[in-house]
C-alpha cells in the first residue's frame, strides 16, 4: 500500500508500514547511512510483522515492537525540524521533497498522536505520583533522586570500563548519545515560544548555551562531531542509524513527545530539569573513563563542556524553572513536574541498561556461540530463514526471545557494534541471539541462508516482564 493509497480509516499498522515501505526507508547495502538525513532504514519488512494494536509496556523497552516504533517516532519528529545536508541540497532535491512533501505529512499527521499513545501510554502505570501536591515535596523528592544519580553508576559506562573490547565498547555508547548530540535542543525548541513570565526566560537562556551563543563553533553539535572526529567516526546526522538501541531511541523521543503536546509543558519542565541535573555528573564519570581508555586522543570538549555548564543549567532549571513555576502556578501543577521528574529517570534508566546489555553481548560473542550449541531449540518448528546476497539492503533489529542462529548456506557477517569486528559466520556455526539485542546480517558470499530458531523452552520475552522501574512516591523516598 502506498502512501496515496492509505485512507483514513486504515489501521494504524497498515499506515506506518505505508509510510516505511517509502523509497527513502528502505536502507541499502552499506551499514553505515551515507551523508543524507532524510534516508534512514526502517526495516519495513520487520515491520510488517509488528504488533501495533499491543501498546508497548515499560518493562519491554527493546523489545523488536519498542525499535520499530520508536525508529517511526523519531522520523515524524524530525520531519518537524530543518535538516540540510552538510555538503549542500543539490544533489538531494528530490529526498527533500519526499521527505517533507505532501504524502509523507499526511501519513504522519494521520499517526503521530496514536503512535506515541502506542509508544508512552506505559509510563501513565509505570509512574506512581498520587499524594504529592506542594512545592516543599517537589523539592525534596527532586533533590532525592538526583543525589541517587548522582553517587550511583552508570551501568551504561560500567559496562564500557569492564568490556574485553574497551575502545569499541566506547563508541558504541558515543552513537547512543549522536542521537540527541547532533541535533541537541531541537525538542526544547518547541517550548521557547508564547509568554509565560520569567520561567520562559530562564529556559531560553539554557538553550541558547545549546546553541554557542549565536557561534557555529561554540554550539553543542559541533563540539560533538569534535568527539566523533578525533574517533575517526562519521559525524553526519544518522550516519550510525543501524545502531541505535531502543532505550536511547526512546529517551530522545520522550522529550519530543512532551514538547509536542503544550498540555504536558509542566511535565516538560520536570523532565528536562531532572536531565539537566544529572548530566553534569554523568560527563564527569564519562570523562574519566574515556581518557582511562584513549589518553589524550580523544577530543573530550563536549563532555568538559557539558560537565561544567549543565551544572549551571542544573540549578536554573531547578530554581527559575521547576521551583519557580510550582510556586507561581499553585499545587495543582506539581503532580505534573513530579511526574515529569520521575518519568525522565524512568526513561533515562532505559537508555542505560539497554545501552549497557548491548555491550556486555556484543563484547562476548564468542562466549553466546558455546551458548548456542546448547540451547534448547524448538523441536518439529519451522525456523525463520532468511536469505541474503551482498547487494541486499543491510538492517538491525531485535527479536522478542532468544535465538538461536544457523549458518544453513554460505557464510555472513553478524553486525552488532558501529565500529567493531563483524563475526563471521560460516555454514553451520550457531550464535545465541538473546532477546532484545540488535544485529544485522551481511552476506559475504553470493548467497547466504540463515536459519532462526527460537529458543525452548523461550527464556522471558521481553513482553512479558514486569516493569522494571517504577519511581516511588515522593513521601516514600524522603520518609
Amino acid at each position: 500500500m502506498t502512501p496515496a493509497e492509505v485512507r483514513i480509516g486504515a489501521s494504524l499498522g497498515e499506515r506506518l508500514l505505508a509510510f516505511a515501505r517509502g523509497p527513502l526507508f528502505r536502507g541499502d547495502a552499506q551499514v553505515l547511512h551515507a551523508p543524507n538525513p532524510y534516508r534512514r532504514a526502517l526495516a519495513p519488512d520487520a515491520l510488517a510483522a509488528s504488533d501495533f494494536t499491543r501498546p508497548l509496556t515499560a518493562g519491554a523497552p527493546s523489545a523488536h515492537r519498542a525499535l520499530a516504533a520508536h525508529r517511526l517516532l523519531g522520523t515524524f519528529y524530525e520531519a518537524e525540524t530543518v535538516l540540510l545536508p552538510e555538503q549542500g541540497l543539490a544533489p538531494l532535491h528530490g529526498d527533500f521533497d519526499l521527505f517533507y512533501g505532501a504524502d509523507l505529512r499526511a501519513l504522519r499527521e494521520n499517526s503521530v498522536s496514536e503512535l506515541e499513545r502506542f509508544a508512552f501510554d506505559c509510563l501513565a502505570d509505570a509512574v506512581d505520583v498520587s499524594g504529592a501536591g506542594t512545592t516543599d515535596v517537589l523539592e525534596s523528592y527532586f533533590r532525592h533522586v538526583v543525589a541517587e544519580a548522582a553517587t550511583g553508576p552508570s551501568p551504561a559506562l560500567a559496562a564500557v570500563e569492564a568490556a574485553r573490547d574497551r575502545r569499541t565498547a566506547a563508541d558504541l555508547y558515543v552513537v547512543q548519545l549522536a542521537l540527541d548530540g547532533l541535533t541537541e535542543a531541537s525538542a526544547m525548541s518547541r517550548n521557547l515560544g508564547g509568554a509565560y513570565g520569567p520561567e520562559q526566560s530562564a529556559l531560553f537562556k539554557i538553550f541558547i548555551d545549546e546553541f554557542g551563543y549565536g557561534v557555529h563553533d561554540a554550539k553543542h553539535t559541533t563540539i560533538f562531531a569534535k568527539l566523533l572526529r578525533s574517533r575517526a567516526m562519521a559525524t553526519h546526522v544518522h550516519a550510525y542509524w543501524n545502531f541505535y538501541l531502543a532505550g536511547p531511541l526512546a529517551t530522545n523521543n520522550y522529550y519530543y513527545y512532551l514538547s509536542r503536546d503544550h498540555a504536558k509543558f509542566f511535565r516538560y519542565a520536570g523532565a528536562v530539569t531532572y536531565a539537566e541535573a544529572v548530566f553534569a555528573p554523568g560527563f564527569v564519570e564519562m570523562v574519566k573513563v574515556f581518557r582511562g581508555i584513549f589518553g589524550d586522543t580523544v577530543d573530550l570538549h563536549y563532555c568538559d563542556e557539558h560537565a561544567h555548564i549543565d551544572e549551571h543549567h542544573g540549578r536554573i532549571t531547578r530554581d527559575q524553572v521547576l521551583l519557580a513555576l510550582a510556586d507561581r502556578h499553585g499545587p495543582r501543577v506539581v503532580p505534573e513536574l513530579l511526574r515529569g521528574v520521575a518519568e525522565a529517570r524512568l526513561v533515562g534508566g532505559w537508555f542505560e541498561e539497554d545501552t549497557a546489555a548491548q555491550i556486555r553481548w556484543s563484547d562476548d560473542l564468542a562466549r553466546y556461540r558455546d551458548l548456542a550449541s546448547n540451547a534448547r531449540t524448538g523441536r518439529g518448528a519451522e525456523p525463520d530463514r532468511i536469505v541474503l546476497s551482498p547487494d541486499a539492503p543491510f538492517t538491525t533489529r531485535t527479536r522478542d526471545t532468544d535465538v538461536v542462529l544457523e549458518m544453513a548456506a554460505g557464510e555472513a557477517d553478524l553486525v552488532a557494534t558501529p565500529t567493531g569486528p563483524p563475526e563471521r559466520l560460516a555454514r553451520g556455526d550457531v550464535l545465541l541471539v538473546p532477546a532484545g539485542r540488535l544485529h544485522g546480517l551481511r552476506a559475504v558470499t553470493p548467497e547466504a541462508t540463515c536459519l532462526v530458531h527460537p529458543v525452548s523452552p523461550s527464556l522471558e520475552a521481553p513482553d512479558s516482564r514486569p516493569a522494571t522501574a517504577t519511581a516511588d512516591r515522593p513521601a516514600e523516598q524522603d520518609g
